[in-house]
């Protein structure tokens, strides 16, 4: 054995002990703080329930959240979004999330994170591929090159972010090939058609396979949305398992204003998914308004809560649908967990889900009235139950 490959199996038992000093904890419970450097970036100030100021991450730590989710855009900025909007650059590239892992780690908090595999948001409807990636496809001669090609990419791109978190000593314990890819990834390669399934496969296993060139013992997660429709699940991950595509949980949005499903409906889903498939499963995103409209008296993203009154749609109501949820799934067999989607996004000047490319202006932030905290920065009731639910975050070892 040469030295080199003894210190790589050394860093990989190292890894595997790192991440099994968190296997105790039976339930997680965090958000999506991926935003939180921007909002710092922009004057965003947060206080605790007593009204005290600080940091954001640390208030939701001491509140109970023991998990983040980290996402990861290639290279964000002008031109690389969407319908004339794109992200901000040097906003959850790769050293910003370098950055957020380092400080999630050092409040002992476990880390979930997503790829993306884009510049931009990625959802059911938009999923483009890299600038830089299409610059390299676009110049191989034959549409199996460039999907080839681009099936390296994911590889490689995947390894290589694994790597430069395991160099620095904050291996993500939870991995996510992907942001909700009902409808595949990487359009038009990987987009999910009856004739494409092979492709969409082939790139979902490369980046498991990417995952797990560096850390084993990372789980990896394949992230849908609308949680409670079983048919969409069952038609997805039948598909997966015909074509043996590798992966370790199942991850679900659940949003009571887009599925139309209620906490008990939730449960039941969770229960008939992870006994079909044989695997965990990770409330990846929930939300819930605590006040109706945003400060511009406009209704925000979820424009209600579904089947639930809108007279809960208060501060009151969104700590109760919590404290329900959260008693639930960590109740319900298999369930490993659950992120709350966008706790820290609050009201905040020059602060918008996306920024327009002709001026730089940003678009309205559609999410300041389901955050974790109100419209000016203070904890929310909904954080007073957190803790009840979870268990205190442990330090992550020496090394």
């Amino acid at each position: 054995m040469t030295f080199t490959s003894f210190a790589r199996g050394l860093a990989v038992a190292l890894c595997a002990v790192s991440l099994q000093a968190f296997a105790a904890q039976p339930f997680l419970a965090g958000g999506d703080v991926s935003v939180l450097p921007l909002m710092e970036q922009h004057g965003a100030r947060y206080f605790d329930r007593q009204g005290r100021q600080g940091d954001a991450l640390t208030i939701l730590r001491d509140a109970g959240h023991n998990v983040v989710r980290l996402r990861l855009y290639e290279g964000p900025g002008p031109g690389t979004g969407n319908e004339g909007y794109h992200w901000p650059a040097g906003s959850m590239d790769l050293p910003d999330l370098l950055n957020m892992a380092r400080r999630s780690a050092a409040l002992g908090m476990q880390i979930q994170l997503t790829f993306h595999y884009s510049d931009f948001w990625t959802n059911g409807k938009t999923q483009n591929v890299p600038v830089q990636w299409r610059a390299q496809l676009d110049k191989l001669p034959t549409e199996a090159a460039r999907f080839e090609r681009l099936r390296q990419l994911v590889f490689e791109r995947t390894r290589d972010v694994m790597r430069a978190l395991q160099a620095q000593g904050t291996v993500p314990q939870y991995v996510s090939v992907g942001n909700e890819i009902e409808g595949g990834m990487l359009y038009p390669y990987g987009a999910m058609t009856e004739q494409n399934w092979p492709r969409l496969g082939a790139l979902l296993q490369a980046g498991y396979d990417g995952v797990k060139a560096v850390s084993p013992a990372s789980r990896v997660i394949l992230h849908l949305d609308d949680a409670g429709n079983l048919d969409k699940y069952h038609h997805y991950f039948d598909r997966l398992r015909a074509l043996n595509v590798q992966y370790d949980v199942i991850g679900a949005s659940y949003y009571p204003f887009w599925t139309k499903k209620t906490v008990q409906q939730v449960v039941a889903f969770s229960r008939a998914v992870t006994a079909r498939y044989d695997k965990d499963l990770f409330i990846m995103e929930a939300g819930f308004n605590w006040t109706p409209n945003l400060p511009n008296g406009y209704p925000g993203q979820l424009s209600d809560n579904g089947p639930y009154p809108a007279s809960m749609s208060s501060p009151a109501g969104q700590r109760a649908f919590m404290e329900d949820l959260l008693a639930a799934m960590a109740k319900t067999e298999r369930v490993l967990g659950l992120l709350y989607w966008d706790p820290v996004m609050i009201a905040t000047p020059g602060i918008g889900w996306a920024v327009r490319d002709k001026d730089g202006v940003p678009g309205p932030n559609v999410v300041a009235n389901t955050t974790l905290f109100d419209f000016e920065g203070r904890a929310l009731p909904v954080l007073d139950g957190w803790r009840t639910h979870t268990m205190p975050a442990p330090a992550q070892e020496k090394k």
